[in-house]
């Protein structure tokens, strides 16, 4: 009699767990082995960051990311960027087996701010129009990563490396200021144009009038008490350095050659200014020969003169 043997498949679940188990090929917990992102970033630049896991990991594997300013995201591969500059911490966490196994790492990332170049916004002086005295301050409105560097060109020689420097244009002229604003991300220039004129006092702007000097009978010397009352008409022009004048000298009634004299008359009195150091291409002179009414005894004294003229201003 010849016997039979019988026996039961095991399940097939069972089965595939025995031989998941005979080859090595069990589902396995996920494993994080490596996280990976940018070391630094600029404000607003997107950064791509990167988790990898064990390639046996029973799927499905979620990835969870927190980027350290309250944002997230989802997946192996996450972009990211940051809108405030700071040290941030990046943390994944990766998780299968419907949350039951899970692992995390992070990253560090410096995110500063993106450079900024130097540059000038507006430039601006005190005043555009100055006199000889009277220093002009000047100021710019700038932007740009410190540390910035500023080099002053007055246009007349003179230098500064102030911020905000002040500065007197002791020559008459047009000068063009500029200014060089530097720092490590580039530089930018400006502009501005200063008018110098001489110094005048107060006074000037309203003077009506200035001294008459008065000769002798048929002559164009100068005397001393002349003399004296020009210095003061010197003073004036010496005040009033944007003053031109005009002489006219005069001849009184009775006078020999009158147009003649009236002219000698008005050029002494030029000749003076001129010794004391008045430029001619202020001065006009011309003499207007014989004036006024009166006897040879008396009265004709005030028409023997030359008188100094303030012009109107151009």
């Amino acid at each position: 009699m010849t016997a039979k043997l019988s026996f039961s498949l095991p399940h097939p679940v069972l089965l595939l767990m025995i031989l998941l188990l005979a080859t090595g090929c069990a589902p396995k917990n996920v494993e994080l082995l490596g996280v990976t992102g940018p070391e630094q970033l600029e404000t607003q630049q997107a950064g791509t960051f990167e988790a990898t896991t064990n390639e046996d990991a029973k799927p499905p594997v979620t990835y969870a990311w927190d980027f350290g300013d309250n944002q997230s995201a989802q997946g192996a591969v996450a972009s990211h960027l940051f809108s405030e500059a700071g040290t941030y911490t990046v943390t994944v966490t990766v998780s299968n087996r419907k949350g039951k196994a899970s692992d995390s790492g992070s990253t560090s990332v410096v995110v500063v701010n993106p450079p900024v170049p130097a540059e000038i916004v507006t430039l601006l002086a005190t005043v555009y129009e100055v006199d000889t005295l009277t220093p002009v301050r000047f100021d710019a409105n700038v932007r740009g990563d410190a540390p910035l560097r500023y080099a002053w060109d007055f246009g007349d020689g003179s230098l500064s490396t102030a911020p905000a420097p002040h500065h007197i244009f002791s020559v008459p002229g047009s000068y063009t200021v500029t200014l060089t604003l530097s720092n490590e991300h580039g530089e930018d220039k400006r502009n501005v144009t200063i008018v110098s004129s001489p110094y005048e006092a107060d006074y000037c702007a309203d003077l009506a009038e200035m001294n008459s000097v008065f000769f002798e009978r048929n002559t164009s010397v100068l005397s001393a008490s002349s003399e004296t009352v020009l210095r003061d008409n010197i003073q004036i022009l010496k005040d009033c350095p944007n003053l031109s004048v005009r002489i006219e000298g005069l001849a009184g009634p009775f006078e020999r050659r009158a147009e003649e004299l009236s002219e000698d008359r008005a050029r002494a009195v030029e000749r003076f200014y001129l010794s004391n150091d008045v430029a001619a291409s202020r001065i006009t002179a011309t003499g207007l020969g014989q004036v006024g009414q009166g006897s040879k005894k008396s009265g004709a004294e005030q028409f023997r003169r030359t008188d100094t003229l303030p012009l109107p201003r151009q």
